[in-house]
């Protein structure tokens, strides 16, 4: 091997070295990182509420049952007015009428009938909520069933806050894994992976009951994210 070759022979050996202590260095940056996460809460009001009041009527005729479909559409309209709701807020009556075949059976029809609102006036439905006792003087025997016909809460705002609670999510992840590059003698980096989380809608008393049956909520968010150390 000549003088010129062992040279350049020598130059490509340090080039090499310096190009794999570059690699080898930013490995270890790219492998040296913290998962933190950040949580965003919210407490807030529903803004929209719906309500059914659910009952069944029975007759043994035709023109009896047609009578008393109007006899109890009248009252329950007149139930929701007094309690301040408007026509406008009044959805579509629903009835099912079906015949009774059991030889047992004290009428010969049987009617499911439905009168439901929806309002943004939570505070109607809730007070009126409280004073079904009216109805059940009357004979007016309503479905208990919460799922068919109690109180329905909805928070239909959740544009507004999206990104608010996203931001504030993130810059709390920020700040511990700052506080954990503090602690470790490292600084924090750029993010090297980030998941903004799944927003959800609790109760606002925090118990596993569905949150459509609280007007109080709470919109959570939890951003997971990576962020390097160097």
């Amino acid at each position: 091997m000549n003088k010129t070759s062992a040279i350049t022979l020598s130059i490509g050996f340090v080039i090499a070295s310096i190009i794999l202590a570059l690699g080898i260095s930013k490995l270890k940056r790219q492998n040296n990182y913290v998962t933190v996460k950040g949580l965003s809460e919210k407490e807030v009001l529903a803004d929209k509420a719906w309500w059914s009041l659910n009952t069944q009527i029975n007759a043994n005729s035709t023109e009896e049952m047609q009578n008393r479909i109007a006899t109890l559409e009248s009252q329950l309209k007149s139930f929701f007015i007094e309690h301040g709701f408007t026509e406008d807020e009044l959805n579509t009556p629903s009835l099912n009428v079906y015949q009774n075949n059991y030889k047992e059976a004290t009428s010969r029809l049987n009617g499911d009938y439905k009168l439901s609102v929806t309002t943004d006036n939570i505070s109607k439905v809730r007070s009126a909520a409280k004073a079904t006792g009216d109805l059940i003087s009357k004979g007016i025997l309503l479905q208990s069933d919460q799922w068919g016909a109690g109180p329905k809460y909805y928070f239909t705002k959740f544009k507004e806050l999206k990104k608010e609670m996203l931001a504030e999510a993130t810059k709390e992840a920020k700040e511990a894994a700052q506080e954990f590059a503090t602690n470790s003698g490292s600084n924090v980096g750029k993010i090297r992976r980030a998941n903004q989380g799944v927003f959800q809608i609790l109760p606002g008393n925090r118990t596993q009951e569905n949150e459509v049956f609280f007007p109080e909520k709470i919109i959570r968010v939890v951003s997971t994210v990576d962020y390097f150390l160097d």
